[in-house]
């Protein structure tokens, strides 16, 4: 798109063929027909923003409504040109994917010099280790790019690290600025973009705190297709506590289970709703049983997620500070749920809703085929993979299936798959000389591709639920990777951590020891026995003298 005569006003003529453009030429769409709004149409380049964009770059950038050539992400855009505004509107998958020669974001935030946005980058949790195709990791990019200058390769260093420290952020980003220019500006337009600094890091990178010389009248905000920024001065609190709430899951449950909490005022609330709900008395199942009734999943699931909400209530009473002000939590398996809620994303009511949704789907999903799970103790990772591997082979089903299922602690595991598959995998880890290789009471094989039509079901909940989750008060460890999601972090990034959880493997070792890396010190079991103490102490010795069981 053109400037006009006077170079200075954008023409409007959507229709015009430029030198480099894709669009509005024969077998290509109308640009027009993007359908995009006002703002987005505004040039990429003009003489007074200070930064060249190639037509090449553009159509990388844009595609030509057909195709992404480097296989990029957003966040490859994002770094490209260091827009951390746009970093945030990343899916944790996005700020992750390699491109077509195996690039992640991050190395394309080493290759442009945008270390603020390799900060970022890491504050996400997004992946700055990984080689790319030609075997380099990010950190091996900074000898590789001849284009940096040793002011940036430091500034790179310190955000690999997650150490810049905002003045140093601001000075890359000006330097950047600076660097980009054309060659060859007349003095008064240097003279201008030195000036405009501050603005330009506004509008280009997402930073900064510039502020428009005036406001705009509230009768004209309605109408604009601009976006308009609503930041909110963050409150004053304390610092969290070096806490970890821990929340278990099935198969720590009994009869008996809340009856010396059930007349506390939350408590009774929570039972009283959850009846409603559910259309069963939990106080019943809880006191009297049966225990093959308590053990079954649509039953059990749901008990565990409110008996995990009533510990914390307990918990309360005795420290209040622990459940205002936790560093972290993280549940197992379906306690991942119990932690969600007790983190604030979601309602008492909307999480248990996804709980008997996810139950019953599960306790469907393990009657399609026989199914089981085996406890493996005292074999390395490598050995039980391999036993696996030879006994999902022996087994004559059409698709047969065996894997690890939870990580649980050093030589610790459970196994599922199907049901021939796992009994023989229990045959071979006894003649491995095995110190524990038995099958275990459940319904099915969890956290296994055996759970795609529990998965598929899930996901539709959970996109449902996802405009009513609000970002957490606390970190959360997800199951899926063992890895800390923030406090206040964008639901959106973490929803599909939650919707891979039934079919993939649960990583509640690595996740226990990322947490005492980040600084945890004590730890509460939040939930019925003790069965997540009695794995701490298989984890980390001192952890686990200094964990405490809430059970109800």
């Amino acid at each position: 798109m053109p400037y006009l005569e006077d170079g200075e006003t954008w023409c409007q003529d959507y229709d015009v063929k430029e030198d480099g453009m894709a669009e509005n030429r024969p077998g290509h769409k109308k640009f027009a027909s993007y359908k995009l709004p006002t703002w987005a149409k505004h040039p990429l380049t003009h003489p007074f923003n200070g930064v060249i964009v190639t037509a090449k770059d553009y159509m990388y950038t844009a595609g030509d409504g057909f195709v992404n050539p480097l296989g990029w992400s957003i966040a490859h855009i994002a770094c490209k040109y260091g827009d951390v505004a746009m970093l945030d509107m990343c899916t944790a998958e996005e700020l992750s994917r390699p491109s077509s020669m195996g690039d992640r974001p991050a190395h394309y935030a080493v290759m442009y010099g945008t270390s603020w946005c390799l900060q970022k980058l890491v504050e996400l949790g997004a992946d700055t280790v990984s080689r790319n195709n030609a075997g380099d990791t990010p950190e091996n990019r900074i000898w590789k790019t001849r284009d940096l200058h040793t002011s940036e390769q430091e500034w790179i260093f310190q955000a690999l690290k997650g150490e810049l420290v905002e003045k140093n952020s601001v000075k890359a980003q000006e330097y950047n600025l600076v660097k980009r220019r054309a060659m060859g500006n007349d003095a008064v337009v240097t003279e201008r973009l030195d000036k405009d600094l501050l603005k330009q890091r506004k509008y280009l990178f997402g930073t900064g705190g510039y502020e428009k010389p005036y406001p705009v009248p509230e009768q004209l905000k309605g109408r604009l297709d601009l976006p308009l920024s609503k930041v909110e001065k963050p409150e004053k609190k304390e610092p969290p506590l070096p806490v970890a709430l821990l929340f278990p899951g099935q198969g720590s449950q009994y009869i008996g289970m809340l009856k010396d909490v059930m007349e506390r005022p939350a408590v009774k609330s929570m039972l009283d709703k959850a009846e409603s709900i559910l259309g069963w008395d939990v106080r019943e199942l809880c006191l009297k049983g049966p225990e093959e009734k308590l053990s079954e999943t649509k039953y059990c699931q749901p008990i565990m997620f409110i008996a995990g909400l009533a510990a914390v209530e307990v918990l309360r009473e005795t420290k209040p500070e622990v459940v205002d002000r936790p560093f972290c939590v993280a549940g197992l398996s379906l306690g991942e749920y119990t932690a969600i809620v007790a983190a604030g994303v979601l309602s008492f009511e909307d999480g248990l809703k996804l709980v008997q949704l996810r139950a019953e789907a599960m306790q469907d999903a393990a009657t399609r085929v026989p199914q089981a799970m085996c406890s493996v103790a005292g074999l390395d990772r490598a050995k039980v993979d391999q036993l696996c591997l030879d006994a999902k082979g022996a087994d004559p089903s059409p698709d047969p299936q065996c894997q690890v299922a939870n990580f649980l602690f050093p030589s610790g595991f459970t196994c599922a798959g199907t049901k021939v598959a796992i009994d023989e995998l229990c045959k071979r880890a006894t003649a491995a000389k095995a110190l524990q290789a038995r099958l275990i009471k459940t319904s099915g094989a969890f956290h296994t591709p055996l759970m795609a039509p529990a998965q598929e079901q899930l996901s539709r909940a959970l996109d449902a639920a996802s405009q009513r989750m609000m970002p957490p008060r606390c970190s959360i460890y997800f199951n899926i990777n063992g890895r800390r999601v923030k406090e206040n972090s964008d639901p959106a990034t973490f929803i599909e951590l939650m919707k891979l959880q039934l079919t993939n493997e649960v990583l509640w070792e690595p996740s226990i020891r990322a947490m005492i890396m980040d600084g945890v010190k004590d730890f509460f079991e939040v939930g019925p026995l003790k069965q997540l103490k009695s794995m701490l102490k298989r984890i980390d010795a001192d952890a686990f003298k200094r964990t405490e069981n809430v059970s109800v």
